[in-house]
């Protein structure tokens, strides 16, 4: 039988078109991302748009509408938890005053964590051995002064293992994590009498209530209804601060105003619903402390929709706000934004 001209172009055509459409099916697999960073892209989408999309059945399936798409990929992100770098305590940029007040201050925390450890790393398995170091960087920043100086920054490093458990303690009261730190540093950087510097070591254990509906993380904000956390250290290295008090002639200890630990309560969309059902308020005061020495800081978020930003509210009363400021008594309020990453 004699071959017809351009039989071989069409066979070759529909090799080339069959080979496509597998590297294109098996792009779960390892074996399909290696076809498919081989196959060009323009041919990838040709040989998809002529494909009916199919179920694990076979049967047609309804591809997914574009809102959708971008829905399933910000979950993706949102919900990752193995990334190396990641958010540790709320970040935020806030002022108490308007700019053109000379006592208006900017207060701004930058906090994050990285993830030591892949995985799998021989014996040291992230699992066993979840270690991370974190840095947080509290600053006050005198806008309302002339040359803008600032105040006072306060540097934290530490270094920690993280526990997850989530073990059901009754109904939905769960335990969360048990943090251990053998090392947490925190200074201001400052020389003279106005140096301030301590150490701690300590046990962190937190309880989540576990949410009737799943909650969207987003901004940092919790995934569970509530949160409450016991914070426990041993300080060393304070004997400045102590010092410093006893030079103007007060019996008081450092820890008399910082406290041998913390404790701290979370709540999550307690408010109101909608649009604007993302928020949070976080509430932390040391304990442990000389009952003459009150302290405690509210903080709340609310989740601006479809970005990475929450309107941020502070408010602050008694000692300890910075190290600077930890024998000074005061109280008063910041707002701003927050942010995630």
């Amino acid at each position: 039988m004699a071959i017809q001209p351009g039989y071989w172009q069409v066979i070759v055509r529909r090799l080339i078109t069959t080979f496509i459409a597998g590297a294109f099916l098996a792009g779960h697999s390892d074996a399909g991302e290696l076809l498919a960073r081989d196959t060009p892209a323009e041919a990838v989408q040709q040989t998809d748009a002529k494909r009916p999309l199919r179920g694990a059945d076979n049967s047609p399936e309804t591809p997914l509408t574009a809102q959708q798409q971008d829905l399933s990929q910000d979950t993706r992100f949102e919900n990752t938890t193995d990334r190396s770098l990641s958010a540790h305590k709320v970040n935020y940029f806030s002022i108490n005053h308007w700019p053109g007040d000379g006592n208006a201050q900017v207060k701004f925390q930058i906090s994050m964590k990285f993830k030591i450890l892949e995985p799998n790393l021989y014996v040291f398995k992230s699992d066993l051995f979840p270690a991370y170091v974190a840095y947080t960087q509290k600053s006050l920043w005198n806008v309302g002064q002339n040359s803008m100086p600032f105040e006072e920054s306060n540097y934290n490093p530490e270094f920690f293992l993280e526990y997850p458990l989530n073990a059901v303690i009754i109904g939905r009261l769960k335990l969360r994590h048990i943090v251990i730190s053998p090392m947490e540093h925190e200074s201001n950087g400052l020389a003279g009498v106005q140096s301030r510097s301590w150490n701690r070591q300590y046990v962190r254990i937190s309880f989540g209530l576990d949410s009737a509906e799943k909650l969207e993380i987003t901004n940092s904000l919790l995934a569970d209804k509530a949160l409450l956390y016991i914070k426990l250290w041993r300080a060393s290295g304070y004997s400045d601060q102590d010092a410093y008090l006893q030079s103007i002639g007060s019996n008081d200890t450092f820890l008399d105003y910082m406290g041998h630990g913390e404790i701290g309560v979370s709540v999550r969309n307690f408010l109101w619903g909608g649009s604007l059902k993302n928020h949070q308020l976080d509430i932390k005061t040391p304990i442990f402390r000389d009952t003459d020495k009150p302290s405690c800081e509210l903080e709340f978020r609310q989740q601006i929709p479809d970005m990475n930003f929450a309107l941020y509210l502070q408010y602050w009363y008694g000692y300890g706000e910075t190290l600077l400021r930890f024998n000074q008594f005061g109280h008063r309020g910041f707002a701003g934004l927050s942010f995630s990453y």
